[in-house]
C-alpha cells in the first residue's frame, strides 16, 4: 500500500471518515438522480458494484431505493463503518461491503457470481495512479457486468474545472474541534495535482498542529476520461455538472459522466 494511501486511510481513517460524513447528505440526491437516468434504460433494480466505497453512503442510499450493492474500498476501518451503518439504515440484506484493491477487484469478488448490472465510482477516486491502472479498473468492472450495465463516474475533478477556477489553498473545519487545511499546486501541461493537507485540532483559539499527508493525482479532461472508458469497454453517453439535478456540465461544475456498457 502507498504510505499515504497508508497515513489517510489507515492510520488517520478517523479523520477522514469526518470528511466522508460531510458527504453523506448528498448522497440521497444523487441516488435519486442515478436511478433517473437509470429508468431512461429500464434498469429499475439490480445488482450495483460501488468501486471505492469509503464508508457506503452510495450503495446504501442506493440499497435504500431496492438496489442490490456491493461496496468495495482498501480501508477495512471504511469498510467497517460502511457495514455499521448499513445495519442502522436498515439495509445489511442488501448491501455487502469488502475490504480490497480495486485494481484487482475480479480477484477481490472472485465470489460473486451475479453480474452487475450498475457500476458507480464517485469522488474522484481515480487519477492517483497510471492511466493504464485505471483503464484496468474498469475494464474489469466491464467483465464483472451485464451486457447493458450503465456505469457512472460522479462527483469528479477535471481540468476544465481548474483550468476556470483553481484555488491554491483553502480550509474546512470539519467539525467544532477539527480543522483541515490544504494547499494544491496544479501543473496545466501534465494536468497533475501534488495536494497537502495539515490537519490541526483547535484548542480555545489556537491550531495544534496533528498530522500531515501529501498525494498527487492526474486530473483527466471529459475527453481524455472518455477515451480512457472506451478502452475499458464503455461507451459515455452523457455528462453532467450535478447527477442529481441532471444539469449539463460546464467548466465550473464537477464531472459526472454515464457510460454504457459495449
Amino acid at each position: 500500500m502507498n504510505n499515504w494511501i497508508n497515513k489517510l486511510f489507515v492510520e488517520h481513517a478517523d479523520i477522514f471518515l469526518k470528511i466522508m460524513n460531510l458527504r453523506w447528505p448528498r448522497a440521497k440526491e444523487a441516488a435519486s438522480g442515478m436511478v433517473r437516468v437509470l429508468q431512461n434504460f429500464g434498469i429499475m433494480s439490480g445488482n450495483l458494484l460501488d468501486l471505492c466505497c469509503g464508508n457506503g453512503r452510495l450503495s446504501i442510499c442506493m440499497a435504500l431505493k431496492g438496489f442490490r450493492a456491493v461496496g468495495v474500498d482498501i480501508s477495512r476501518p471504511f469498510i467497517e463503518d460502511a457495514r455499521k451503518r448499513a445495519k442502522e439504515y436498515g439495509v445489511a440484506n442488501l448491501t455487502r461491503f469488502i475490504e480490497g484493491d480495486v485494481r484487482r477487484v475480479k480477484d477481490v469478488l472472485k465470489d460473486i457470481q451475479e453480474p452487475f448490472d450498475v457500476v458507480v465510482n464517485a469522488w474522484t477516486s481515480i487519477g492517483y495512479f497510471s492511466p493504464e491502472e485505471d483503464i484496468n479498473i474498469f475494464r474489469q468492472a466491464r467483465e464483472l457486468s451485464k451486457e447493458n450495465a450503465i456505469l457512472f463516474i460522479l462527483e469528479t475533478a477535471h481540468t476544465e474545472f481548474f483550468s476556470a477556477k483553481f484555488v491554491p489553498s483553502g480550509y474546512v473545519e470539519i467539525d467544532d474541534k477539527l480543522v483541515l487545511l490544504e494547499n494544491r499546486k496544479y501543473d496545466p501541461l501534465t494536468s497533475n495535482l501534488k495536494t497537502s493537507w495539515m490537519f490541526y485540532i483547535k484548542r480555545d483559539k489556537n491550531l495544534e498542529f496533528i498530522d500531515s499527508v501529501e498525494f498527487e493525482l492526474h486530473v483527466y479532461s471529459l475527453s481524455e476520461l472518455s477515451n480512457l472508458l472506451r478502452m475499458a469497454g464503455w461507451e459515455p453517453i452523457a455528462a453532467y455538472g450535478n447527477i442529481s439535478t441532471l444539469q449539463p456540465i460546464s467548466p465550473l461544475t464537477s464531472l459526472n459522466l454515464v457510460a454504457k456498457a459495449k
